[in-house]
């Protein structure tokens, strides 16, 4: 039986398509890729903006679809915003093998790259704009592709980079061939010397899928950074893992090679298992110092949409809050002191405008914190969440010598400058703990509930308003003090300096209106003495402005009337003693009037309990 019509043109039809399919992949295979060289000049000059020439290229094979194409004399000047007279790229030769069938489907591209007399000078600005990446390559997503490559060799070739940004720097030599990779020269972190190296093993015949390890140290006595792993492929600096150490006088000019955004402090030494699958990273077993602090945890950072994200835990055995500040902030915070003064608020920094892109969770743990003196704060934990500029610490909790001081800060940046919120209960706690000079004691419990704004803690209270309490219960007082506060100066002088009397009560309520505390009340009340105070501190530096009035429960060997002022700041106050007791003419009118009998009316017990429950609603 014969074909039909039909089908005859039917075999036609698919043998000369098998033809043409057939004529167009020799085609590829043969194609002259040289005839390319004016239009990637043109592709990469519009891509930067300025023009890149290349001398010559040409086609090494015949017949491939893994063609080898030559280029000479390629010149990439910088951009014109940078500074200097070196060019980006200066290649004396480069020999490129790809994948023309890649080109088709989209996927890895470059297989081979040789080059030779290469010179390389990156450049970032302090505005973070990077000479090697246009506006198309800065807005681009990062896929995490793994790179293609099978084969590099570079001889007689240099890497010069400056960050102007981060303050750093380094000029090193590069070469890779059949022994593997080395990469050796100077620099500088912050202006500190260091020396630049970096090792991997060979490229050429690399197993495909196996791990390629590779070595790299910064060297330097002020800072200094190792990383000892392996990558996926060749310098695929996109997925790796290995350990990490570093070390710096600071562990800002530390974060100059890291890039995390961290402060400056005491000297710090840390080391570290990182894991990177572009774009996130995953940092194991972090142990360190800070100073005199110890610190170990873990982390994970996630970069999506622009943002960063850091989740993990830190937990110090030992920690010390000063270690958090390096030797020129300690200068600079005792410059403020010698001209203000002691403060009992803390002057610490609370802007969240460089983590505007950042947010997390981080548990925070200190099982004892170590202090220049002597401090009822013993130990601490929190949880801090950030999300788009809103810090909240919750759960917070101080563990005290004896007591717990627990509850919630948040730093609210979402509607402009930063606002401070607080609501802080202490219990369980004993007056003895906080002043233990003065030799008072008892139970003490307190609440604070301030919310103001300001860029530190300090200028935040200094502006806030809400209310501070403190309640002392059933405790015990100097018999010299109690009567002293009583306004009675002859046996607070003559009274034995190791009796005691009881204290029945301290009830402290303060009621703060834009920065202003003012006492409502504020009453000490003891076995021998009740004494009120009225007036107000001012929180933007502390100042007090008080008045005492003692009134005795006792009979008054020698009374002082009127009340008494009280001055200066929280840590530094001044008692004004009235004119009347300083003087010879004052003290014999006061031995008058105890001789003539004055009779001064004598304080009734207060209600302790009932103050109590009012100064802390």
């Amino acid at each position: 039986m014969g074909m039909t019509a039909g089908s005859r043109w039917a075999v036609r039809i698919g043998v000369g398509l098998l033809v043409l399919i057939g004529l167009l992949i020799l085609l590829l295979a043969a194609f002259p890729w040289g005839m390319f060289k004016g239009r990637i000049e043109d592709r990469l000059s519009d891509r930067i903006g300025k023009r890149v020439t290349i001398g010559s290229m040409v086609r090494e094979d015949s017949l491939s679809f893994h063609p080898v194409v030559r280029l000479t004399d390629i010149k990439v000047p910088q951009p014109d915003w940078a500074p200097g007279n070196a060019d980006l790229a200066r290649v004396g030769e480069a020999r490129v093998g790809f994948s023309a069938l890649a080109l088709l489907t989209g996927g890895p591209v470059l297989e081979r790259l040789d080059l030779a007399h290469a010179r390389l000078s990156f450049y970032r600005a302090a505005d973070g704009r990077e000479s090697w990446s246009g506006e198309r390559s800065r807005a681009s997503d990062d896929k995490g592709q793994r790179p293609a490559l099978r084969s590099l060799t570079v001889s007689d070739s240099r890497i010069a980079y400056r960050d102007d940004k981060r303050g750093r720097s380094v000029d090193a030599a590069l070469t890779v061939d059949a022994r593997g990779l080395r990469l050796s020269g100077t620099g500088d972190v912050r202006g500190h010397p260091v020396r630049v190296t970096a090792s991997g093993a060979p490229i050429v015949g690399h197993k495909t899928g196996a791990r390629w390890p590779f070595k790299a140290e910064i060297a330097g006595e002020a800072v200094g950074m190792t990383i000892d792993g392996t990558m996926d492929g060749p310098l695929d600096i996109g997925h790796l893992r290995g350990k990490v150490t570093g070390h710096a006088i600071d562990l800002r000019v530390l974060d100059a090679i890291i890039e995390a955004g961290l402060p400056g402090t005491q000297p710090v030494r840390l080391a570290a298992q990182v894991v990177r699958n572009r774009p996130d990273w995953t940092i194991e077993n972090l142990k360190g110092t800070i100073g005199r602090s110890d610190i170990a945890g873990h982390a994970t950072i996630r970069k999506r949409d622009g943002r960063t994200r850091i989740d993990g835990a830190i937990a110090s055995a030992r920690f010390d809050f000063d270690d958090l500040s390096s030797n020129e902030g300690k200068r600079r915070a005792a410059a403020k002191r010698a001209k203000l003064g002691e403060r009992l608020i803390p002057d610490t920094a609370i802007d969240l405008t460089h983590m505007a892109r950042t947010d997390g969770r981080l548990e925070v743990r200190a099982d004892r914190l170590l202090w220049p003196g002597s401090s009822p704060f013993r130990s601490l934990r929190g949880t801090l969440s950030l999300e788009r500029s809103r810090l909240v610490v919750e759960p917070l909790r101080l563990g005290l010598t004896r007591g717990i001081l627990t509850g919630r800060l948040a730093v609210d940046q979402r509607q402009g400058g930063p606002r401070l919120e607080l609501a802080l209960n202490l219990r369980s706690a004993r007056l003895l703990d906080f002043f233990p000079e003065a030799r008072i004691d008892g139970g003490l419990a307190g609440r604070v509930v301030l919310n103001g704004p300001g860029r530190t803690i300090r200028q935040a209270v200094g502006r806030s308003s809400g209310t501070i309490a403190l309640v002392g219960r059933d405790g015990s007082i100097p018999a010299r003090t109690a009567a002293l506060m009583g306004q009675d100066v002859g046996k607070g002088l003559t009274v034995d300096k190791d009796k005691m009397a009881v204290l029945r009560c301290v009830v402290a309520r303060f009621d703060v209106s834009n920065g202003v505390a003012r006492a409502n009340p504020v009453l000490i009340d003891t076995s021998r003495a009740q004494t009120r105070i009225a007036g107000t501190i001012r929180l933007t530096d502390e100042v007090m402005a008080l008045k005492a009035s003692g009134q005795p429960k006792q009979g008054s060997l020698l009374r002082l009337n009127g009340t008494v002022p009280i001055g200066g700041t929280i840590k530094q106050p001044d008692i004004r003693v009235p004119t009347e007791a300083r003087s010879a003419k004052g003290i014999l009118k006061m031995i008058g009037k105890a001789i003539a009998g004055d009779k001064v009316p004598r304080a009734r017990d207060a209600d302790c309990e009932g103050l109590a429950k009012t100064a802390m609603r």
